[in-house]
């Protein structure tokens, strides 16, 4: 099979990498590549040329080619990591003025961890179009984050992408997922009656909307899983689930108890994830 890749920007590697309390990289530089560099928890020091800044959660660096870069972790931090050459000259030079260092968060966010999650996948099913769509799809992020703003809410599922985020509705289950939420209070929050609110909200949304209450618990709790090491009882409080019912769905979405689920990425965790045959990353994480 040919393979695709994307004509303005080459994605080398991808990892997350988890790094233990008082951790840290020393000072290094790449000659002719890329490196976005996402905290999703964790706190520390960035060392950007002369520059220095915190870590905290959401904040994202951009190292640019030939930079020289460190950092220092007081707290156990997670991170998604991303080496790549930009090749088109236009997106180079608007880069080039932006500020290196931001917070990532909302749509941006559940964009970063889709182009992470996609590469795990292409270790699976190496010969498909994934790299192409990855890397279009990260170019799109990058430049968005960077040159734009960071304040949608997230809906990365399928089934949630296409509602609009200023639906009121939909906007109060997602601020409120974690309450005990009936359609009878829906109802009379809004003032419609229950029969007419699931007849306007579906038409809108495709969904009723204990439907999408449920998906977006759902969406929040893989997303738990996938990227903190919050207590698995921890997880069903903050979406609002008894522990019995919140492994009953996760075991229902994904084929595995929400441990299983959790073993089954954790294994990941440092792994070199190549999607350049010739590239070869280097980095040294110090205690």
């Amino acid at each position: 099979m040919i393979s695709l890749r994307d004509s303005q920007l080459q994605l080398l590697w991808t990892a997350r990498i988890d790094y233990a309390e008082g951790s840290r990289v020393d000072a290094h530089q790449h000659a002719d590549y890329e490196q976005l560099f996402i905290v999703l928890s964790g706190a520390g020091v960035v060392q950007t040329g002369a520059e220095s800044s915190v870590i905290k959660e959401g904040s994202a660096f951009l190292f640019r080619r030939g930079v020289s870069h460190s950092f220092q972790f007081t707290d156990e931090t997670v991170t998604l990591d991303f080496k790549f050459r930009l090749l088109d000259q236009a997106i180079l030079d608007a880069l080039r003025s932006v500020q290196a260092c931001c917070l990532c968060q909302g749509t941006h966010l559940s964009e970063i961890k889709q182009w992470y999650k996609m590469s795990l996948q292409r270790l699976k099913y190496p010969d498909s179009v994934l790299p192409l769509r990855i890397e279009a799809g990260f170019k799109s992020t990058l430049v968005s984050l960077l040159l734009g703003n960071a304040t949608a809410q997230p809906l990365d599922s399928t089934v949630l992408a296409n509602i609009d985020d200023d639906e009121p509705i939909a906007a109060y289950l997602r601020l409120n997922l974690a309450e005990k939420i009936t359609l009878e209070q829906l109802s009379r929050r809004f003032g419609y009656n229950p029969n007419y609110l699931i007849r306007v909200f579906s038409v809108k949304t495709g969904l009723t909307p204990i439907q999408y209450l449920q998906e977006i618990r759902l969406e929040k709790a893989t997303e738990y899983l996938e990227f903190t090491a919050l207590p698995i009882t921890e997880i069903a409080e903050r979406v609002g689930w008894s522990l019995p019912y919140f492994s009953k769905m996760i075991k229902q979405r994904v084929g595995l108890s929400p441990s299983q689920y959790r073993r089954s990425l954790l294994n990941e965790v440092g792994k070199d994830i190549v999607l350049e045959q010739n590239f070869e990353n280097i980095w040294r994480v110090e205690h």
